[in-house]
């Protein structure tokens, strides 16, 4: 029919009709397929359906369209189109622009885009407010003559913004990688929570993550400076565009799960698939190799065209007859391997769609039935011009093709079942033309529904909106702490784990590199770990001595735990006087049970941390705390939890500032108590400098 869709979208249509039958409602599916892992018959899916086509590329883009007007998710590889997407066109100019900001065309695409929101209007009062100034060369001048001089404030503070932030981004491309400014753009903008609610918000967004990642390649080969990676990714952009080059848009993950997929046959070569649908059958063959002034074959010669100049014309040369026929010989037969190779890919269902004339189809059934040949004779087949003619020929014996062509010869043909035929007419054809109209209003219908709601229905709409933007968790106060915490993370910020002290980082020098006679600075946090490595060590079933500590402290020397500098400051008298006194005493009681640096893992309500944190809820949800415990004496009144401290501290100090220790004790107990199901007789701090105990009650 003459309309404004063309027999390719019309097969297209066909198509998506034809994939909605097999997988529409579970009731109603008419085919199902053998799944070898479920061992059992299955209902079709879309991921089990695959177009195959000769050449996809300069067709694909019609079927991607009326597939997903049609609502069947279809994903392809060599789709064209990336680079005219407006949101990838919108991030090339602003790269553009960073590179280059004189460009005045791709300087007003940036400002005018969401990234930046100056509207055409105001673009053009720029303009005519900076034609008066006659020094200004190029846009670029007049934006940033305007932002410094223009009439409108709003407008000037507008553009002002606008050139600073592009400076800032232009300063990023100078120091880093051309993927890092990229997300930067996109998490400072919002760019990606933008696209994502427009329409295909999910392909725009899985566009411009391929953006994104084709940096990331970029950078990988293209150079190792930085400083470089801007300027050759967009002349490297350019090059494609000038090219007439393309990349296939991307595919949201949710999509390409369970999508109608449509390759080329080449890339097919070795898969199967439950359902195959071959499409554009009735395309022409490629004979370009066998035509033109001049063919060669490496085997034989060169043909040229002669030119006769009295009559003006070409004559073909009988060497360029040859090697013309000998090539066109070879190319079908790659066109029949490629058709074997298609036909073959199906293991449960195959489908064969071509658009072509029905009185012509006739006839080559007809020729073909009178020549009754098995096989097709040759000369027969070298005629043929596209893969539909050869399928017609080979078919034409039987009588499903005569009666649905009606050709009048049903009778002389047999009757093997091997296919269903399908001749669509011209009403048949219309119908199709509807169903794409129908598709295209579907698509636009929920916008203007919401367009025509009335007032009532725009008020409800918009409180419910707000009451959903407003809502707020019940336990928000979980919601932002961690599965899993360590004790140092929990423990106030003056516990001496806690305190990193960065004002001498950069004057710091590796130990390699200082001279053998300077001696090395020792952190003071290197040193409290020495101190609870050794008092771990300690043999305890005799009575702990300064010689022992010394002997203990020699052996983690010598071992390669400690330094000997770091060795030489750890307070060996320190140490011995917890254990001369009634705690150390306790430790040393053979009668009770000693672990040194006892480690654990423990669940605890969310609420006591959250409640910690000056917030109430309860919600239920535990989160995992682990840390060590210097040191547990399990007595038979119960557990004694005991922890060191290293503070160059006096005691006046040690009394006063043992608040700033209670939450970690308090998160030690519950998980001692809790682990070894005994009660906490007493919970010690043991500050080594001053030789104090502290109990916390």
């Amino acid at each position: 029919p003459s309309d404004s869709y063309s027999a390719r979208q019309r097969q297209a249509a066909l198509i998506a009709n034809l994939i909605k039958q097999f997988t529409g409602p579970a009731e109603g599916k008419p085919y199902q397929i053998y799944d070898k892992q479920l061992d059992k018959f299955r209902p079709v899916e879309y991921r089990d359906i695959v177009i195959l086509m000769r050449s996809p590329a300069q067709r694909v883009n019609d079927y991607l369209e009326i597939l997903r007007l049609a609502g069947v998710p279809s994903v392809s590889d060599t789709a064209t189109g990336y680079f005219a997407a407006t949101e990838i066109t919108d991030m090339l100019c602003l790269l553009k622009v960073l590179d280059n900001p004189r460009q005045d065309i791709e300087l007003a695409a940036v400002l005018r885009s969401p990234i930046f929101r100056i509207s055409d209007t105001e673009l053009a009062c720029v303009k005519l407010a900076a034609d008066k100034e006659e020094s200004l060369n190029d846009f670029y001048e007049k934006v940033v003559w305007f932002a410094s001089n223009g009439p409108d404030k709003n407008l000037r503070e507008n553009l002002s913004t606008c050139l600073d932030t592009i400076e800032k981004w232009r300063t990023i491309s100078r120091s880093g990688s051309l993927a890092d400014l990229i997300w930067q753009i996109f998490r400072q903008t919002g760019y990606l929570s933008f696209v994502s609610a427009l329409p295909a918000g999910q392909l725009r967004r899985a566009n411009l993550l391929k953006l994104h990642d084709r940096a990331i390649q970029f950078e990988g080969f293209a150079s190792n400076s930085p400083t470089l990676s801007l300027s050759r990714f967009v002349d490297f952009i350019n090059r494609l565009q000038q090219s007439g080059a393309d990349w296939a848009p991307a595919e949201p993950l949710s999509a390409a799960e369970n999508a109608v997929r449509i390759i080329s046959v080449h890339k097919s070569k070795g898969l199967e698939f439950p359902v195959v649908i071959l499409a554009e059958l009735n395309n022409k063959f490629n004979t370009q190799d066998t035509i033109g002034d001049c063919l060669s074959d490496p085997e034989d010669t060169i043909g040229l065209q002669l030119i006769d100049l009295v009559k003006n014309t070409r004559i073909n040369s009988l060497a360029h007859q040859v090697i013309s026929d000998k090539k066109y010989a070879a190319s079908l037969a790659e066109e029949m391997r490629i058709l074997y190779v298609a036909a073959t890919r199906a293991k449960d269902k195959l489908i064969l769609v071509a658009s072509a004339d029905a009185k012509k189809c006739s006839k080559i059934v007809s020729v073909g039935s009178l020549v009754a040949a098995n096989p097709v004779p040759d000369w027969l087949l070298s005629s043929c011009k596209s893969h539909l003619e050869w399928l017609l020929y080979a078919l034409c014996d039987q009588k499903f093709i005569h009666t649905g062509l009606q050709t009048s010869l049903e009778d002389q043909a047999i009757d093997e079942n091997l296919f269903k035929f399908k001749l669509y007419k011209n009403s048949e054809l219309v119908s199709l033309n509807d169903c794409i109209s129908n598709w295209r209003k579907t698509k636009s219908q929920p916008s203007r529904k919401a367009g025509k709601a009335s007032k009532p229905q725009q008020v409800q709409l918009i409180n419910a909106l707000k009451n959903s933007l407003n809502w707020q968790y019940e336990s928000s106060a979980v919601s932002k702490l961690p599965a899993k915490r360590s004790i140092s993370q929990l423990t106030h910020g003056s516990d001496e784990f806690r305190r990193f002290d960065h004002s001498r980082a950069l004057e710091r020098t590796p130990s390699a590199l200082l001279s053998a006679d300077l001696p090395l600075i020792v952190d003071s946090r290197i040193i409290g770990t020495a101190t609870h490595l050794l008092i771990s060590q300690l043999d305890l079933t005799s009575p702990v001595t300064i010689e022992k500590i010394q002997s203990t402290r020699k052996q983690l020397f010598e071992k390669g735990f400690l330094t000997e500098q770091t060795a030489s400051l750890v307070d060996a008298q320190a140490i011995l006087a917890f254990f001369k006194s009634p705690l150390g005493s306790l430790a040393l009681d053979k009668s009770n049970t000693v672990w040194r640096e006892w480690p654990f893992t423990f669940s605890l309500p969310a609420g006591q941390l959250a409640d910690s944190a000056g917030e109430q809820t309860e919600s239920g949800e535990f989160i995992v705390i682990q840390g060590i415990i210097d040191m547990l004496i399990k007595t038979t009144s119960g557990l004694i939890v005991i922890d060191f401290k290293t503070d160059k501290v006096s005691s006046q100090y040690a009394q006063k500032h043992v608040d700033n220790y209670r939450q970690q004790l308090n998160f030690y107990s519950l998980a001692a108590s809790g682990i070894l199901n005994i009660p906490i007789l007493s919970k010690w701090l043991f500050f080594l400098s001053p030789r104090t105990p502290v109990e916390l009650q």
